[in-house]
């Protein structure tokens, strides 16, 4: 059971991995960091801002070799600039591959 503070079944695990993101049409790619997830979601850290609803594909990778990093469909929820033209970004996860 999740704490009052942490309403989730599983809560945020703070990370600090790379992650690279595909958006759009033709296909972009940005590379950025992850700083949290959870069963659910996502926090990155990139230098591009998104338009909340954005659907992106992430690739999540954890420096480990021959292991597959973990991959998923996100749509941004909300974003903050951070200043420095970085901006944080959290997402919900869709689905995973």
């Amino acid at each position: 059971m999740a704490f009052a503070y942490e309403k989730r079944d599983f809560e945020r695990v703070k990370v600090n991995t790379a992650v690279t993101l595909f958006y759009g049409e033709p296909q972009k790619v940005i590379e950025g960091i992850c700083i949290n997830i959870s069963d659910t979601g996502v926090g990155l850290e990139l230098s591009s801002m998104f338009p909340i609803g954005t659907e992106c594909r992430v690739k999540v990778h954890d420096g480990i070799q021959n292991r597959e990093p973990f991959q998923a469909l996100i749509e941004i929820r909300h974003t903050e600039p951070l200043g420095k033209g970085r901006c944080r970004v959290g997402a919900i996860i869709q689905e995973m591959f």
